[in-house]
């Protein structure tokens, strides 16, 4: 659903670094990777803006 977790691994980041820049927890962060919690837009604003990217890139229209 998310391509967070490729974003953020390209970004050079662990869960716990990304996690702690946008003020969640890692175990949060996990859960929105693996797609077991869908993010706020919120949320997912903080993730692209740290990862350098866009919602539009993070949104994997492949499984959506």
């Amino acid at each position: 659903m998310f391509l967070i977790k490729e974003y953020r691994k390209k970004a050079g980041l662990t869960q716990l670094q990304l996690a702690q820049n946008i003020g969640i927890t890692r175990e949060h962060l996990s859960l929105v990777e693996n797609g077991h919690k869908k993010p706020s837009l919120t949320t997912l604003e903080k993730i692209a803006k740290e990862l350098h990217t866009s919602i539009k890139d993070l949104i994997d229209e492949q499984s959506a």
